[in-house]
């Protein structure tokens, strides 16, 4: 869920710089279902009509090379906070603690854009350069 989850924001606010949508006009739907027989790891991200801009600027970004600049930016970004070295060894932050190395200035959105309430979110999971899941294109 932290992978998925997390994943899903850092595209939403790369595309907040490439296209110009603010996350706020940006919906997500988190797709995770762990069972031994059906596995299903995904995330949709969209924008509905009366948003803010128009969805050429999204479609644009779906095409192969587009989603694969906007993939590698989107994680290559998330290295960096503002708020580190506090933000990467969070030890817990935000309700309950539930998120780990993920603040305002990375990974959080707009509340009404997050289908979890900005919880369970952790960038290190991702792009740590031991561990994390896109370590290779780093």
């Amino acid at each position: 869920m932290y992978l998925v989850h997390t994943f899903s924001h850092l595209i939403m606010r790369e595309l907040e710089f490439r296209c110009g949508y603010p996350t706020s006009s940006l919906s997500e739907r988190i797709y995770v279902f762990n069972d031994d027989k059906y596995k299903m790891y995904g995330c949709l991200i969209y924008t509905a009509e009366g948003a803010e801009g128009s969805m050429g600027g999204l479609i644009a970004q779906t095409r192969p090379q587009n989603l694969n600049n906007l993939i590698k930016s989107a994680i290559k970004r998330a290295t960096i906070c503002n708020s580190d070295p506090l933000c990467w060894e969070s030890e817990g932050q935000g309700l309950f603690n539930l998120n780990f190395a993920s603040c305002f200035s990375c990974s959080l959105v707009s509340e009404t854009s997050c289908e979890y309430r900005n919880l369970y979110l952790d960038r290190k999971i991702l792009v740590d350069l031991e561990n994390g899941f896109f370590k290779d294109i780093l």
